[in-house]
């Protein structure tokens, strides 16, 4: 097992992820190679892709599992989950235990997601669901040794079925407390790269749009590449305080304390770059 030293995110740069190919494989000889007794035997392949997400895990500083949903069963996680979560070293097992859902302790965020996801897909086209990404930010939960953690859920789905659900999803969590505003609130998006939508618990409406316009997304790269406020506004030609209030705006809507916080969200979301 690799142990997180935290689950808070940090400066560290997000490594991007975004092979479904190497991940529907992977998912597909965990299930092939699963034993009638439970246990897994892996070949030395499977060993070096798990390798790599576990690593990826400890790099970005969040969870990466595989999740079926025709089953409603992990088909891996990795091992940092159980740090997450709050579980006792002695107490770690291989198996998620469903019980642990019990820790989030408002449920309307998850009957929200799930209603706002079934409603997105029906307004694409099938061809765009291969990009479909979805993030959920700020949903307050209780690990097991009574941490009060903020989560950030990203979720890919891989394969779908006939009628358009998700069958197979490749997701991440993330603690962003440390980042968020003491408020409470949260908000998610929907993107398939040619569409963005986003709601917000402040709201409550379903909007046909970023939930950072394109101005603020750049302003708030500019910061995250190192350029302070005037040197922005400099760059792009405008005011101070121009800079300073897009910022403002979007610390605002994704309920960041700073804007170095700001960035970090961004970049987890995958408003600056892929989020896996």
């Amino acid at each position: 097992m690799i142990p997180l030293a935290s689950h808070n995110i940090d400066m560290a740069e997000i490594t991007p992820f975004d092979n479904a190919r190497f991940l529907i494989d992977l998912a597909t000889k965990l299930q092939d190679e699963r034993q009638s007794d439970g246990e897994h035997r892996f070949t030395p392949e499977v060993r070096g892709q798990i390798a790599l997400l576990e690593e990826m895990s400890v790099i970005n500083n969040c969870v990466y599992s595989l999740f079926d949903f025709e089953q409603y069963r992990y088909i891996f996680h990795t091992e940092n989950l159980f740090n997450l979560i709050g579980v006792k070293p002695e107490q770690q097992h291989k198996e998620w235990d469903p019980a642990y859902l019990a820790l989030i302790e408002d449920r309307k965020p998850i009957e929200t997601f799930i209603a706002l996801r079934k409603q997105y897909l029906a307004m694409i086209p099938a061809d765009q669901r291969t990009g479909f990404q979805s993030v959920t930010c700020g949903v307050y939960a209780m690990n097991l040794r009574g941490k009060r953690l903020r989560g950030m859920y990203c979720a890919r789905p891989l394969t779908f079925d006939r009628s358009g659900n998700v069958k197979l999803s490749f997701d991440s969590l993330s603690d962003v407390k440390n980042l968020m505003l003491p408020e409470p609130g949260y908000w998610i998006r929907f993107s398939t790269g040619k569409s963005t939508h986003h709601w917000h618990s402040h709201h409550q409406q379903f909007v046909a749009k970023d939930i950072a316009s394109p101005r603020e997304i750049e302003f708030i790269g500019l910061w995250k590449s190192g350029l302070s406020i005037p040197e922005i506004a400099a760059q792009a030609s405008v005011s101070s305080y121009t800079v300073k209030n897009q910022l403002a705006n979007a610390r605002q809507r994704l309920l960041a304390r700073d804007n170095t916080s700001l960035s970090q969200l961004a970049t987890l979301a995958g408003l600056l770059t892929e989020p896996f």
